[in-house]
């Protein structure tokens, strides 16, 4: 649960309020979404001793401008991924899901980085060892100063 708050404030320090409607409509989306993962998060954390490795949260961003990846240590997690592996390139991250769903996660993603839609969708990940494990992610692209999209960021919980 700490880690979505502190996603959710790692969201109004970086984005603040947002310069425009639609960026403020994206981010107005990314907060309620996150704030359902902090509800979502506190349900399945069970109380105190249970097993809380079993909803991992984390959160990536892929600058496209600079052609850099940054993740989470819960992402490398949520990938079966050690950080001498590095993180996924967006090129990287259809052979990371199931065959089943990689076109309707290709399409989500063409539409945040073209068209500026939010990112809210299930998918399911097909790691190295054949394991399947399903996820549900929520994102955003990020803007420019002079508008264009320069960047996307996702946070992903596994189901």
């Amino acid at each position: 649960m700490q880690q979505v708050s502190a996603l959710r404030d790692r969201l109004e320090t970086e984005y603040g309020e947002g310069h425009d409607r639609a960026e403020r409509a994206l981010l107005a989306h990314a907060r309620s979404h996150l704030v359902e993962l902090e509800r979502l998060t506190g349900a399945l954390s069970g109380p105190a001793g249970t097993d809380t490795d079993a909803v991992l949260l984390g959160d990536a961003e892929w600058d496209l401008v600079h052609d850099a990846v940054a993740w989470s240590a819960e992402m490398f997690q949520i990938f079966a991924r050690t950080a001498q592996d590095g993180p996924l390139t967006l090129d990287q991250l259809p052979g990371a899901l199931h065959p089943e769903d990689r076109r309707a996660v290709s399409r989500m993603l063409t539409d945040a980085l073209v068209d500026g839609r939010p990112i809210d969708a299930g998918f399911r990940l097909q790691l190295a060892n054949g394991t399947v494990r399903p996820v549900h992610c929520v994102g955003a692209p990020r803007f420019a100063d002079n508008g264009c999209i320069h960047a996307v960021w996702l946070a992903i919980r596994t189901c």
